[in-house]
């Protein structure tokens, strides 16, 4: 008797813990921590061009004096920029063209473009930054010009596959240094 008890202890026990209980279960979230950001000129770096980066996440690469990039080595991301001399109309013209067709191509696997303007008219600097949503290979686009003789073209590229959800707080981080990027913008010539 006392084991057909004890089975059904057992029994009773074991079918109750496998049942769902009505209690709310707390969900997960990714915590990623970025660092404090700050922003300083590149003086030590030959670029006709001077604006602020975040020196506490990016480092700037330079190519050649058209090219340069700010690469992100622990979020494994780069942002890829050109600067290209406006001599003609027909050249921002031609700069207009090419980004365009890359933001075309982009934006075929885009959820969603969200456009954001910029304007300095005391330093001439001109820009628009266009965020697209959803799992593409370059979620920021933008150019800067003064709309005489620069045309700085940009993009923020993946070097690696993976969902937007999930680098979703690293892409709005990285919009920031951006932002920061545009906003000091100054066409000084070194």
């Amino acid at each position: 008797m006392n084991k057909i008890i004890s089975l059904l202890l057992i029994f009773f026990s074991i079918f109750y813990s496998c049942v769902d209980s009505n209690l709310p279960k707390q969900g997960a979230f990714l915590r990623i921590e970025f660092p404090e950001p700050n922003y300083i000129a590149p003086n030590e770096i030959k670029l006709p061009i001077d604006f602020y980066y975040n020196l506490s996440a990016a480092v700037v690469n330079v190519t050649n004096s058209k090219q340069f990039s700010l690469n992100y080595p622990k979020m494994n991301l780069i942002v890829d920029m050109s600067l290209n001399k406006i001599t003609k109309r027909e050249d921002l013209e031609n700069n207009f063209r090419d980004f365009s067709l890359t933001l075309e191509t982009h934006s075929k696997k885009s959820n969603g473009i969200f456009i954001r303007e910029y304007e300095d008219l005391n330093n001439r600097v001109y820009a628009k930054i266009f965020e697209l949503r959803g799992d593409v290979a370059s979620p920021i686009q933008f150019y800067l010009t003064d709309s005489t003789s620069n045309f700085i073209n940009g993009s923020l590229n993946l070097k690696f596959k993976s969902k937007y959800d999930s680098i979703f707080p690293t892409i709005q981080y990285i919009k920031n240094d951006i932002l920061v990027l545009v906003e000091s913008l100054n066409w000084n010539t070194k």
